[in-house]
């Protein structure tokens, strides 16, 4: 009991003052007053650091107004303080505090920006940071908000042109119906040019305030010391009211009145290769985070290339690319999480493309997700097991720099919570089959799907015949995007 004792008081001891405890060896976390949270990993690996300050936002926050707004204001972030050659003088500024790389991106749920510098100038990363968000008004105004409505207008007539986001806005405007504004962070040339300087200032004085907001420093620091400098720079920061106080309103759980269909002539595929996806509404974080644990482990169930599963499929859908042309995903998000099922096979007009995406569908719902339910031994415990391991040993590499858990704690901050980072290992190795048949059966067996069908434009025309009145709606830039209507 005495040893006990004194390796507790030990391990006290080496605890940095003001840091909370956490699963995860060489993590600390804090908090400061003003409610800004603070995670600090220490590795020693090389003399270097990432500094990643983060905000729960993004597409989230906006409304069909203002889509588009989160990621102006991450260019203007960028510009810094002054007239149009700011940017050179930013660049400087980065420079001499030694960043090598920085980078900023505004998702559907945060707007996150980071730097990676010299160890040793970590407080001069901080303080980079603090002198943007912490010391008063973002630049907004005149030529400098001109000139960055017109660099992201110019980004956004870009999207139209390529293929893969014009099939996702396509899907997210019939999957999130009701408000696909929030699952779009660029927005709409419309919305954009819209902004003013008052309206901007706003979403900021919002948005990006200390307690809506997290610190994220990985890398050769001393927990302590960056703890301090952090209390220093961001400390007077004043908080804001809570921009989540009044609960936005959920996105459907059934993401479409009736199984709906759609075929978009994808000019990035080659001719003679065409893709079918199921994709179905799936757990959000913030109102299903125990059934997100079972859509993983369910991913890597399906995954097997020599499970039942993709055996199946391979079989009994002519001309599959083979068992590693199936996969599954499920995109985990606080109030946007989908599930995709999806396959590669051989265009073949004496096959046609629609039959054999019904055929898909039907398989892998009607029977195999059925017979998943029906047949307790679809899955062998050792089947079970052996995903979680291989979802954990991923999970694992992932993590193994400093960069790379800041940046996967800093998703799962803004997606979940830090909570659910940490204890994600513990709540997946509970998770087994009585998990994932109760999330097949709500998420799959009792939801709606909307099945996408991608060829090469040439190989749609010569079957395009049998698309009519077939029930697939034909896809393009015009009807993809929701602000389109």
């Amino acid at each position: 009991m005495k040893r006990t004792i004194l390796a507790l008081l030990c391990a006290l001891a080496l605890l940095p003052l003001g840091a909370e405890t956490t699963s995860y060896n060489g993590l600390f976390r804090y908090k400061l007053d003003n409610g800004l949270e603070l995670f600090v990993y220490q590795d020693r690996a090389v003399p270097l650091a990432r500094v990643e300050m983060s905000f729960r936002g993004g597409a989230m926050g906006q409304s069909a107004e203002t889509a588009g707004w989160f990621h102006l204001l991450e260019h203007l972030v960028f510009r810094g303080h002054g007239g149009p050659g700011a940017s050179a003088e930013l660049r400087a500024e980065l420079a001499r505090i030694g960043a090598a790389e920085w980078n900023g991106a505004t998702g559907a749920e945060t707007s996150s920006y980071w730097l990676r510098l010299p160890a040793d100038k970590t407080a001069q990363g901080l303080r980079f940071w603090a002198e943007r968000f912490a010391r008063g008004a973002l630049p907004a105004e005149g030529a400098a908000l001109a000139a960055e409505k017109a660099l992201v207008a110019a980004e956004l007539r870009a999207r139209e042109a390529d293929p893969d986001l014009v099939y996702e806005a396509a899907m997210t405007r019939r999957l999130f119906s009701k408000y696909p504004w929030r699952r779009d962070a660029a927005g709409s040339e419309k919305s954009v040019d819209a902004a003013t300087a008052e309206g901007l200032q706003k979403l900021a004085a919002t948005y990006l305030v200390p307690n809506n907001a997290a610190l994220f420093v990985g890398g050769d620091v001393e927990p302590e010391e960056v703890f301090q400098a952090t209390k220093e720079l961001f400390g007077s920061w004043k908080a804001g009211e809570d921009p989540w106080k009044q609960p936005l309103p959920a996105h459907p759980k059934l993401g479409v009145a009736r199984p709906t269909w759609i075929a978009y002539p994808d000019p990035s595929l080659p001719e003679g290769i065409a893709l079918v996806e199921a994709r179905y509404r799936a757990p959000d974080l913030r109102s299903d985070a125990a059934a997100s644990h079972a859509a993983d482990l369910w991913t890597a169930l399906v995954a097997d290339p020599e499970g039942r599963f993709k055996k199946a499929v391979t079989k009994e859908t002519p001309k599959l690319y083979g068992k590693d042309a199936i996969s599954a995903y499920y995109l985990s998000q606080r109030e946007g999480g989908i599930l995709s099922i999806s396959a590669y096979f051989a265009v073949d007009p004496a096959l046609p493309a629609i039959d054999r995406a019904r055929r898909f569908k039907e398989r892998v719902r009607g029977y195999e997700i059925t017979t998943m339910k029906t047949e307790p031994g679809y899955f062998s415990d050792k089947d079970v097991e052996a995903a979680r391991r291989r979802l954990l040993d991923a999970r694992l590499l992932s993590l193994e720099t400093a960069d790379g858990l800041v940046e996967s704690l800093a998703f799962w901050w803004g997606a979940a919570s830090a909570d659910y980072f940490l204890g994600y290992a513990a709540t997946l190795s509970a998770t087994g089959t009585r998990e994932v048949l109760a999330f097949l059966d709500a998420y799959v067996m009792k939801n709606l799907e909307v099945v996408g069908l991608r060829m090469n434009p040439a190989d749609y025309e010569r079957e395009k015949k049998t698309f009519q009145d077939s029930g697939f709606e034909l896809i393009s830039p015009a009807n993809a995007f929701w602000w389109r209507r």
